[in-house]
């Protein structure tokens, strides 16, 4: 019999409470803070309306320095939570400004979690609108975990590759949540029935669905009153 249990609150203070070794996987994304690029123009209103995310809750208006150590201090907390055996799927891409990239690698590699692989989410096209780079079509999903050997890995999932061709998930009541096929792949991949899954950034609760789908038990945590009440109805609990 596995269980769903849905905490309304903030991830780093909620995780805070949870005993070490306690959880098998982690799949998450969180906000990635891009509120510079966020554009308002009257004369391209529908098409700024179409690519601004709005966390709700959340501010999503941090500097990158302190961006970084908040999503240092969360991986931290996923890693220690996390078994020996467990892995995290932290889905995130590079942020540009001012034509400079910023990648998540160089915070991750200052977390105490071990970077075991790099997943391309190749998201199959974008909405683009100022032509100054080679349009991206993908983020990135790092597979990450408390030690670099000895974690739970069921190999049939190796069909999967390195590239995961999957379409995004249309916005009907989430701004930025990815396709359940993402979660369902690392839940396949990562654990096993009876497993339990946490993802402290839940929004509308999507990893809940893949957990629920193939019965392993889910924990999620969201900020957002909105999204918590969309993924309670969605989830049933």
């Amino acid at each position: 019999m596995t269980f769903t249990k849905l905490i309304h609150g903030d991830c780093l203070a909620e995780m805070s409470n949870m005993p070490d070794a306690s959880i098998d996987l982690v799949v998450t994304s969180p906000p990635y803070n891009n509120w510079r690029n966020r554009r308002t123009q009257a004369n391209k209103k529908e098409y700024w309306d179409r690519t601004n995310i709005n966390y709700g809750t959340y501010n999503d208006k941090m500097t990158d320095a302190d961006y970084a150590l908040w999503q240092i201090k969360v991986l931290n907390e996923c890693c220690r939570i996390l078994k020996d055996t467990g892995s995290i799927l932290y889905n995130h891409k590079d942020m540009i400004f001012n034509f400079e990239v910023t990648t998540p690698i160089s915070w991750i590699l200052r977390s105490n979690c071990v970077y075991r692989q790099r997943i391309t989410w190749n998201r199959g096209g974008m909405q683009a609108f100022n032509p100054v780079r080679f349009y991206r079509v993908e983020e990135d999903i790092y597979i990450l975990g408390k030690k670099a050997k000895g974690f739970t890995w069921n190999k049939e999932a190796a069909k999967y590759l390195s590239i995961w061709n999957i379409h995004p998930s249309p916005k009907n009541n989430h701004p930025a949540s990815f396709p359940c096929e993402i979660p369902k792949r690392g839940i396949e991949a990562f654990t096993n029935e009876g497993d339990t899954v946490l993802d402290p950034f839940m929004g509308s609760g999507t990893t809940g669905v893949a957990c629920l789908k193939l019965n392993r038990n889910f924990i999620g945590i969201e900020i957002d009153k909105s999204f918590f009440k969309i993924a309670k109805s969605k989830l049933e609990v």
